[in-house]
């Protein structure tokens, strides 16, 4: 045991539970148990081992216990949730982590409970209200209003940092959530508070509370976001999941006729998030450098040289659209608008760079919803907050941190700049910018739309907050709600599986679109497009065998497909079996004599099988059908030379080296002049060889000496060869 680093002992023990080795489990966790050196924690450890020890010893005499699972889970639960306790033990003094920084912070904070916080908060919520604050000061009302944000601020810790929730924590919190005086945005909060503690350590309470949410309350809001935030923990915790309660609970929940189309439609939000790095790249690398690049033109356009351009007119004017189709940016802009159709977050890297203001250096305003009584607000926009601030507040687009974002950087340009651009919002301007809005491709739905912004804005969160380092990034990898046996029959209904198959699919992502297609397949019967697209996600990853097997099933049920034959020929020419090979793109010909692709890869297998004339027939048949191209060019130089027909070889290295040749083509023309006895020319192609290669010696000596075998079947003296190479360097010197 001493051989074994404490900070290692955590996974270790998870390894030992997740395949079964209990004995050894519980062996390393009361020598985990040490470090704290509590004997009431050893004693726990020693009762828990006594009732497996019970459990086995029945079980091995044969003795028939219909409770054994259930009470193997129970202690399986308990061994956890002593890991937890242990760690955290452990952690809590020392580590700089802002977890335990705060969970220290509020232990300091003597006699303060979740019901006490709550209680004095009820009281400042009243003080604050717009009745109670008619004859109040200015000075009075931000006195009010800051201590009831300071107030959400200790709750919002307070519970995330909770571990164990105890009774009296569960009974004060879904007070508050069922509370009809309490405001809507500080229980949404509150949702955030209840999830960001389960990102660090599982907590059956925390679930169940979260469960009861989503059932009972009466605000999409809060149900939704509710929901999202139990799968979410409990993806981060699915090797915790043991508890019968629990999956009764959740069948409970199955007769609700929203339960599975919730979980869907939660988990495709999950799913979306995926795609958002793909997105942000794009806008970085595509999107935005081609607008840059744009500017000059779009302001002489508006200019007209001289000056003076009326940019009223400028959305109408006929040479913009043309400027941003000829740039490329029209289509981009389309692309993007279909994934903010499809629930893309188009937004995260235009305010990626606005979550530096001070706001977002507290964890709690990451997740509060956009409020017009928020203080931060109030004091950015000042006597524009009803106009502005309703509008921003009515936005359908943007999650609620990006509200914030836009709100302070609006505060933070200059007054002469902010005067225009408010004198803007007009009552005609913000009927249309409405109107504009409700036309813009949205999530359908207002629940879909909840957890769609929720998603972007937990996102956001753990991707950008400054101290990121700190939490637990669910985001990090893909969340695959399928890999929860609890969520099975919610999820693996073959709609469901299509549309995450095809999600993942279209967009690159192979190895995932393999697994769900790989679940599918295990439900539908034999379908030759699935097989396609198995062997193609396997293809993509690199997996040629397993590529192969799946199009040769594809074929089996489709013998006539060309996409499948194209794709055997490719797999088997991968596999180093050009015979097989050429069975499938001779197979292809029949259907499509005309295609000069199909002609130059049946002369590339042909070649490799060492029949050179064959070859040099379908490379010509190539360069007649398609005789715009050049592609043949090259198969054609170097397989006349293959086949000693070296004045034919050179009449085609000649156009080769007018079509920006290469490193290859250049040491090719080399083993030409060589085999013809031109020693001089040929050292000189093989310097532009080098040099081609960035002047990569070491390259182009492997190479040459591959070709030793071609070179001394077209005549040049193998004791030459090696002369040859010394001869080149030395004129390299």
């Amino acid at each position: 045991m001493a051989s074994i680093h404490i900070n290692d002992i955590p996974s270790k023990v998870e390894h030992y539970v997740s395949r079964h080795r209990l004995r050894d489990a519980f062996k390393l966790l009361r020598h985990y148990s040490s470090h704290l050196g509590d004997w009431r924690i050893t004693d726990e450890i020693d009762r828990m081992e006594e009732s497996y020890s019970m459990m086995l010893r029945y079980a091995t005499q044969g003795a028939v216990d219909p409770e054994r699972d259930e009470m193997y889970s129970s202690i399986v639960r308990k061994i956890y949730a002593m890991l937890d306790r242990i760690s955290r033990q452990i952690s809590k003094p020392k580590s700089s982590n802002m977890y335990f920084s705060t969970v220290r912070y509020e232990e300091m904070q003597a006699g303060d409970t979740v019901g006490s916080l709550m209680k004095n908060y009820k009281t400042a919520s009243n003080e604050a209200s717009p009745y109670n604050m008619i004859n109040a000061s200015s000075a009075q009302m931000s006195e009010r209003m800051m201590a009831k944000e300071d107030l959400e601020k200790r709750i919002f810790n307070k519970v995330w940092t909770l571990y164990p929730v105890s009774s009296d924590d569960d009974a004060a919190l879904r007070e508050a959530f069922e509370s009809p005086v309490l405001p809507d945005y500080f229980k949404d909060m509150l949702i955030s508070a209840v999830l960001l503690g389960l990102t660090h350590y599982y907590d059956e309470r925390r679930v169940m509370m979260l469960l009861d949410i989503y059932e009972k309350s009466q605000s999409v809001n809060l149900s939704m976001r509710a929901l999202c935030a139990t799968l979410l923990g409990m993806y981060m915790n699915r090797s915790r999941l043991w508890d019968r309660k629990l999956r009764q609970r959740i069948d409970s929940l199955r007769e609700l006729t929203s339960w599975s189309s919730d979980v869907k439609l939660v988990f495709m939000q999950f799913i979306r998030s995926r795609d958002t790095e793909r997105i942000n790249r794009k806008m970085q690398e595509e999107v935005f450098p081609e607008m840059l690049k744009l500017r000059p033109d779009i302001a002489r356009k508006i200019s007209g040289g001289d000056g003076l351009g009326d940019i009223a007119n400028l959305e109408e004017n006929p040479e913009w659209q043309e400027l941003l189709d000829k740039s490329g940016i029209a289509d981009k802009i389309k692309e993007l608008s279909k994934m903010q159709e499809d629930g893309g977050d188009v937004f995260m890297s235009t305010f990626a760079n606005l979550k530096s203001f001070p706001f977002f250096s507290d964890v709690v305003n990451w997740f509060m919803p956009f409020h017009l009584d928020n203080l931060t607000v109030k004091n950015a926009l000042g006597s524009e907050l009803s106009a502005i601030g309703n509008l921003v507040l009515s936005s359908p687009f943007l999650c609620n941190g990006d509200k914030y974002s836009f709100i302070l950087a609006l505060s933070s340009v200059p007054a002469m700049q902010r005067r225009m651009m408010l004198s803007q919002f007009d009552a005609q301007n913000l009927n249309e910018l409405e109107l504009r809005n409700a036309s813009l491709g949205l999530p359908s739905g207002e629940r879909d739309n909840v957890a769609n912004k929720y998603v972007q804005d937990l996102y956001r969160f753990f991707k950008l907050y400054r101290r990121k380092g700190d939490f637990n990034d669910p985001f990090i990898r893909p969340i695959n709600l399928l890999q929860l046996a609890v969520l099975a029959p919610d999820l693996t209904d073959v709609d469901t599986l299509s549309v995450v198959g095809e999600f993942y699919f279209k967009r690159g992502y192979y190895d995932d679109a393999y697994h769900v297609f790989e679940i599918l397949g295990e439900i539908l019967p034999p379908d030759s497009q699935l097989y396609q697209k198995m062997g193609y996600c396997c293809q993509k990853s690199k997996n040629t065998a397993k590529a192969l097997k799946y199009y040769e099933q594809a074929e089996l049920l489709n013998a006539d497909s060309l996409w499948t034959m194209r794709r055997l020929a490719a797999c088997y020419k991968l596999m180093g079996n050009p015979a097989k090979a050429l069975e499938y793109f001779k197979r292809i010909e029949a259907k499509k004599s005309d295609d000069p692709g199909v002609a130059l890869n049946i002369g590339h297998c042909l070649l490799e099988l060492d029949r050179p004339d064959e070859a040099l027939n379908y490379y010509f048949k190539a360069d007649f059908i398609d005789e715009k191209s050049t592609r043949a060019w090259r198969p054609l130089a170097w397989c006349s030379f293959i086949a000693g027909d070296m004045v034919q070889s050179e009449e085609y290295y000649n156009k080769v080296l007018t079509d920006n040749p290469s490193s290859g083509d250049y040491m090719n023309m080399g083993h030409l002049n060589l085999a013809k006895g031109d020693i001089r020319e040929a050292i000189n192609f093989y310097n532009l060889a080098i040099d081609a290669n960035n002047g990569d010696v070491e390259s182009f000596i492997n190479n040459y000496n591959a070709d030793r075998n071609h070179l001394l079947k077209a005549g040049v003296e193998g004791s030459l060869l090696p002369l040859v190479v010394d001869a080149i360097l030395y004129s390299r010197d």
